[in-house]
């Protein structure tokens, strides 16, 4: 039996994709209850789409139609599933 479609089960962090690349949020990798309580209340949770629109001198990227900046640090602990 083959596959005819091709999909992504694994997820990356935030900071690890290209520019203008896509995806779903799935989990943040952070134990920092105040990080994670910031991220929600600046709209950003896990199934919300996705897209690294630049990465200097700061990461912006576009959740649900709004801008967000962000430091590498959050970058980095933000788990995204590439999508096309």
């Amino acid at each position: 039996m083959m596959f005819t479609q091709t999909f992504t089960i694994e997820s990356s962090a935030l900071n690890l994709m290209k520019e203008k690349e896509k995806g779903v949020i799935t989990q943040f990798r952070k134990s920092d209850e105040t990080l994670l309580r910031k991220l929600i209340a600046i709209g950003i949770m896990p199934g919300l789409s996705i897209t690294l629109e630049q990465k200097i001198p700061s990461y912006v990227v576009k959740v649900e139609g709004t801008r967000i900046a962000l430091d590498r640090s959050i970058a980095k602990a933000i788990y995204v599933r590439k999508t096309k």
